[in-house]
């Protein structure tokens, strides 16, 4: 039976006692709009969803939560669990974030609040040094309507100063108000149309007078010109904001022939830097160009090339008269190279720490001790090596790990911190002291250990995909689990944008075990785990690569008698949208649930969405006609056909977000829902006060996570978490 908005509102007590898909779906919403690519004609039944203003679908949104949060919330066990996951955020209430170290004796972090709807920013002397509060973020704008936290802060070189990003409503973009530390009040000015929490950063000028940010001129998500032509500005305390002095945009430098959709961004890195350095962010490698930091006092910067996207540097730094970097223009595991500023040679340049076989270079610093850098094995088995004339050391950890960060204060330093962690613990941070070869631990915040992940067993492997290719699996259980088909599985995958699915603790992970599930990852192509290789092996015409690595990621853990399909979960979010998507589209009856949290769904439209410009280097544009093959392919909802047993769904979109069109999830939600023959739910849930979910409050991310947790184990078979 089909309801119209007609009788929403004298059928939602009904609704609200149902919970199969038939019960929410609306066939009123189904008009279809047909578009036409390279002679192809492609049936849109549910393009109207993209107006997110028009009020029927505002209303079908609404309808679409209300029965979800209702659904949700009455699932048994999902308010102990919720009460659990409160419990255990308040263990870590000591927890930092966001941890910046400027000397040994001024150390700077975020910590939640008592409530976990706001952050405050700490000031520490060093790390055994009195802690003192900066600033609340609940008082700022405390009159307004909208809930306002810190994302982003840059302390200046002196201290005196920090910059502080505020952002409401899960927006990502920040307005930026600086605060005087001797007198704990703000400066009147307030910097708008800010985004560095996430594209370059602050950059404090040497003589603490002001700084350099990315100003993006149109934030609204349902404009035409949303984030396009951004700059990059240097600001002067005291100046007024809105009298913008660009040194970097596709306006001021039309010679570097940018596009609308680039990001001129300026890094500076540290303190005296003889030289700054603009990239042409967004996906994948840049072109990079660099100039004289002494014409930041000029009304025009004179930009020269540095290196190109076809040197595949992911990662460099000037040291004294040379720079350092990793390349994967030789080999895609990538190697370190070097060339000198006085005769720049990206395309032979000096070979410093050549590819490994089996492993991939990751990061590395450069300290007054030497350089240090680390190596990865398929993303899940981490090394750390020292480089001092020439003589390579491998440094024995404090313990085995999965993934290291390094990071330092300034090449002139000798200071070295690695933070290590694993698919069962936190982060912990060492100091690193050379001379002893020995590690002491540094931890800023007390590292909880959980009861739940004692006895655990955690198995790193490899298994063959659809064409041989070894797929790297991570599968973490209790000891003493039988393979007897019987376990509830949630398996987690990503793959794309080379980005490395490395071990860490996470929250689904820990109460997914917490209730005797095995969850696992796998390490679908499209990622970085095994190089640039694996990355653009399921990169734009090569997706289908993604998916089918995880679909026999999923044949492996039941042919192997460590889950069935009726006790199997998958969760994925954002542009993992597509991986999930995909394998539930093309593979339904291997699942009996699905999670996509913000998750890109249809990928032929994504051109036309908020950010979507940028999403072209990564999955193509369907002004190609190849690449528009490879984008309806990757594309799950353009794969979902009538009368088919899907499994049961759980899908979130965000109102505010800026990455992925909340009609991504809404679209796809929609259809399912209408082509779904199982009886199980199909549920989304709209959230109309945050986005993509990188700024929400820490008791927003908890709700989710228990809707999440409790959902899959709802419909994997506990009898603890049931709907009556």
């Amino acid at each position: 039976m089909k309801y119209s908005f007609v009788l929403y509102f004298l059928c939602l007590g009904l609704f609200e006692q149902c919970v199969t898909n038939e019960d929410h779906s609306n066939a009123i919403l189904h008009h279809t709009t047909t578009n036409t690519y390279f002679s192809k004609t492609i049936e849109d039944p549910y393009q109207h969803l993209e107006n997110l203003k028009d009020t029927t679908v505002l209303s079908w949104l609404n309808y679409q939560n209300d029965y979800t949060r209702n659904i949700l919330q009455n699932i048994s066990g999902r308010q102990k669990l919720l009460e659990r996951i409160k419990e255990n955020d308040e263990m870590r209430s000591e927890a930092v974030f966001n941890l910046k170290v400027l000397s040994l004796n001024a150390y700077y972090y975020l910590k939640y609040s008592d409530n976990h709807e706001a952050n405050i920013l700490y000031f520490q002397a060093g790390i055994d040094g009195a802690e003192t509060e900066l600033f609340n973020s609940e008082n700022y704008k405390k009159t307004s309507k909208h809930k306002y936290i810190i994302n982003y802060f840059q302390p200046s070189w002196n201290g005196k100063k920090i910059a502080i990003g505020f952002t409401k409503n899960d927006e990502e973009f920040s307005e930026v108000v600086i605060y005087d530390v001797a007198t704990k009040t703000f400066h009147d000015e307030i910097i708008d149309h800010c985004w560095p929490s996430e594209l370059g950063g602050i950059n404090w000028l040497d003589d603490n007078s002001g700084f350099t940010y990315l100003h993006i001129p149109d934030i609204d998500t349902t404009s035409p010109n949303y984030i396009l032509d951004a700059a990059t500005v240097v600001y002067r305390l005291g100046d007024n904001p809105k009298d913008l002095h660009i040194i970097f945009s596709r306006k001021t430098h039309p010679q570097l022939n940018l596009k609308p959709a680039d990001f001129p961004i300026v890094n500076i890195f540290g303190k005296n830097q003889k030289y700054m350095f603009g990239r042409v962010g967004g996906i994948g490698f840049k072109d990079y160009y660099y100039a004289p930091t002494s014409e930041l006092e000029n009304e025009t910067v004179s930009w020269k090339p540095l290196f190109k996207k076809k040197h595949k540097i992911e990662k460099f730094l000037p040291y004294q008269d040379e720079i350092y970097f990793l390349s994967a223009q030789k080999a895609s595991n990538f190697s370190l190279f070097k060339t000198s500023f006085d005769q720049l040679n990206f395309d032979t340049p000096t070979e410093v720490v050549p590819a490994l076989a089996n492993e991939i270079l990751k990061d590395f610093v450069i300290t007054s001790e030497g350089l240090f850098y680390t190596t990865t094995k398929n993303g899940v088995s981490a090394s750390l090596f020292r480089l001092e004339d020439a003589t390579v050391e491998k440094i024995t950890l404090p313990a085995a790990t999965g993934s290291i960060s390094l990071s330092s204060i300034a090449t002139t330093s000798p200071a070295l911190w690695i933070e290590t962690e694993s698919w069962i613990s936190h982060r912990n941070r060492y100091r690193y002291n050379v001379e002893k070869k020995t590690f002491v631990k540094e931890n800023v915040t007390p590292v909880v250990k959980y009861p739940e992940l004692e006895d655990i067993v955690v198995k790193e492997i490899e298994i063959a995909s659809h064409d041989g290719v070894k797929v790297p699996l991570s599968i973490i259980y209790r000891k003493g689990m039988l393979k007897n088909g019987k376990n509830r599985m949630l398996l987690n995958g990503y793959g794309s944008y080379n980005w490395i699915n490395a071990p860490m603790l996470y929250p689904y992970l820990l109460y997914w075990i917490a209730e005797g599930g095995v969850y696992a990852v796998a390490h679908v192509r499209g990622g970085g785990e095994k190089g640039e290789q694996w990355h653009k092996a399921g990169y734009k015409t090569t997706k289908p690569n993604t998916w089918k690595d995880f679909i026999a990621c999923t044949e492996y853990l039941i042919d192997k008698g460590y889950t069935s399909p009726e006790k199997f979960a998958v969760w994925g979010g954002s542009a993992g949208g597509i991986n999930i998507g995909r394998a539930v589209t093309e593979r339904p009856d291997l699942y009996a649930v699905a999670i996509i949290r913000v998750g890109l769904l249809n990928t032929l439209r994504s051109e036309i969405a908020p950010n979507g410009q940028n999403n072209i280097k990564e999955f193509g544009t369907i002004k190609d006609s190849i690449e528009f093959e490879a984008l309806l392919e990757m594309d799950a909802y353009h794969h979902v056909e009538e009368d088919t047993h899907y499994p049961a769904m759980l899908l979130t979109a965000g109102i505010n977000d800026s990455r992925v069109a909340a009609w991504q999830p809404a679209k796809f939600a929609a259809r399912v829902q209408v082509a779904t023959s199982s009886g199980s739910p199909v549920l989304l849930s709209i959230n109309f006060d945050e986005g993509h979910g990188f700024d929400r409050t820490q008791k927003s991310k908890r709700e989710e996570l228990a809707d999440i947790i409790s959902f899959a184990l709802w419909q994997t078979g506990s009898e603890k978490y049931r709907v009556n």
